[in-house]
């Protein structure tokens, strides 16, 4: 299979490639309006135009118009989730004053686009309590519109409310993120005084598909180990999600702390069953971009053993990976028979369909990649297409 692709790698050439000296593969399209400035153009998603912008000043992002918005807020109230995407790429403060864009997300008119403007916002840890002058927040906004799926995932990002004690979700929790390292011993975080935000960024986003250059920066300013972007990863949790088996290793070597979800794609067993033993929430805990820990039994080589353990531990079967898919989906992609079969062994959902994978199954998702015997294998489980 081909390396799985997130907004992060998909824009690097389009977007911050170009801040970092990377040659795009084909030329931008034109802009539609080559006079727009970042307000005008990120409200239109004129991303040709907002990238030449960039080009000139890489710290585009953070302008703020004349009431004090910033191009972020404009992107979200254009409904335009490519630039939402893009701008988060060049370090754009999710949760940005003087009222967080998520509020406005969240009140969107169309429901779609506000789930989704919603979901990008929040599984980068824009935060899920913000408040607008009024005092509504989130919570009460996306109830006001009936959006019912917006509430739980403000919820599950830990939104707190009257609403929220009525709403059965899963709570995200992140207690193991940066408590050990590789061995299991308490993590001590590097000193990153003195480095450029936009440095400690441009190392996250390699970490999804550039090893060489992120072993590099290592070398240069070893303080990045355990440096977050301002999209909340840090360079080992990028390629965690990337499945960049040695080089989440390589990152765990050199100091980086390894949460439960790294440990479980890096197949330490004993470790994760330790960070479980001594604190049996972190079944709930996730990766970057909301991915839930059960995803990264698939990510890398397939961790039976490790979902057994977890599922057995409490870890929600049907929790989703990136995307919307669950571990299933990714198990039948790769062709991991040994790993669908504990899946399903603890009630997997056979015809579990991907929202943002057109519905997909797992059994769709297995033929399109000719996972031949894994095809054979679903179908034995009653597995539709």
């Amino acid at each position: 299979m081909q390396p799985r692709r997130t907004f992060l790698s998909t824009l690097s050439v389009g977007a911050t490639g170009l801040a970092s000296g990377q040659t795009p593969s084909a030329a931008p399209a034109p802009s539609a309006d080559p006079s727009a400035d970042i307000f005008q153009a990120a409200y239109k998603g004129d991303i040709p135009r907002a990238t030449e912008l960039a080009k000139l000043n890489p710290a585009i992002a953070h302008l703020r118009s004349a009431d004090g918005r910033r191009p972020l807020h404009y992107a979200v109230a254009g409904g335009q989730t490519p630039m939402i995407f893009f701008l988060s790429t060049l370090g754009a403060d999710l949760s940005a004053s003087p009222e967080s864009p998520l509020l406005t997300a969240v009140d969107y008119p169309d429901h779609a686009l506000a789930f989704e403007m919603s979901q990008i916002l929040l599984m980068n840890a824009s935060d899920p309590n913000a408040k607008r002058a009024d005092g509504h927040t989130a919570l009460d906004l996306a109830a006001l519109r009936g959006y019912s799926d917006i509430v739980e995932l403000l919820v599950h990002r830990g939104a707190n409310g009257p609403q929220a004690a009525a709403v059965t979700v899963e709570r995200v929790y992140f207690g193991n993120r940066y408590r050990s390292d590789a061995e299991g011993r308490p993590y001590t975080p590097e000193n990153i005084d003195g480095l450029p935000q936009n440095f400690i960024n441009d190392f996250a986003r390699l970490a999804h598909f550039d090893a060489d250059r992120v072993k590099h920066l290592l070398k240069i300013a070893p303080g990045l180990i355990g440096a977050r972007a301002t999209w909340d990863e840090l360079a080992i949790e990028a390629a965690a999600h990337m499945g960049l088996v040695p080089l989440a290793r390589h990152l765990a070597d050199h100091g980086a702390p390894v949460s439960t979800c790294t440990a479980t794609l890096l197949g330490q067993r004993n470790l994760v069953e330790g960070l479980v033993k001594s604190d049996a929430a972190c079944v709930r805990e996730c990766g970057a971009h909301d991915i839930a820990l059960l995803a990264y039994t698939a990510y890398g080589d397939q961790r039976a053993e490790i979902a057994d353990f977890l599922l057995r531990s409490g870890a929600n079967v049907q929790s989703k990976a990136f995307g919307g898919q669950t571990t299933l989906h990714l198990a039948a992609g790769k062709g991991y028979l040994e790993l669908a079969d504990v899946l399903l062994l603890h009630g997997a959902d056979v015809n579990a369909a991907a929202k943002s994978r057109g519905q997909e199954t797992p059994l769709s998702i297995a033929i399109k990649a000719k996972r031949e015997k894994m095809v054979e294998f679903l179908k034995s489980r009653g597995a539709r297409a």
